[in-house]
């Protein structure tokens, strides 16, 4: 399968976007992962990350699940449950892993927690991506 390719700009994880949210993205065995850090320009409530940064985080993650090789897909719905506040300055840790296919169309699930403590979760993402067109090698 190839492998996903990101446009260099791209907000959440470009090197090269100096507004982008330096997300670090990985592939796992069984889905992805990525790791960031919100500092105090990512304030929502006083001393917390917020939200909709977090949902941008886990749809940055779920997005870069390997499926449908190097298909374009879009995200088409997502639902994210805050199950704790987020404090600013934290190494933040999102792994996603694919749910089920329907023909374009795939689920994916995903739980945040901070690098040092993956038993407490953050949140809870699901997500239906929409794979568009293949993208040539």
């Amino acid at each position: 399968m190839a492998a996903l390719r990101h446009v260099d700009g791209c907000f959440g994880c470009s090197t090269s976007n100096p507004s982008s949210l330096g997300i670090v993205l990985t592939v796992t065995d069984d889905g992805a992962e990525g790791r960031v850090r919100f500092g105090s320009d990512c304030e929502g409530a006083p001393g917390l990350v917020h939200g909709g940064l977090l949902a941008t985080f886990a749809d940055e993650v779920m997005g870069f699940v390997p499926h449908g090789g190097n298909a374009v897909r879009l995200t088409a719905e997502m639902t994210i449950k805050f199950r704790r506040p987020t404090p600013l300055d934290t190494d933040l840790v999102c792994r996603a892993r694919s749910g089920g296919l329907d023909g374009r169309r795939f689920t994916v699930t995903a739980v945040i927690t901070t690098a040092d403590d993956d038993a407490t979760t953050l949140a809870d993402v699901e997500a239906t991506y929409v794979l568009v067109n293949p993208r040539p090698g």
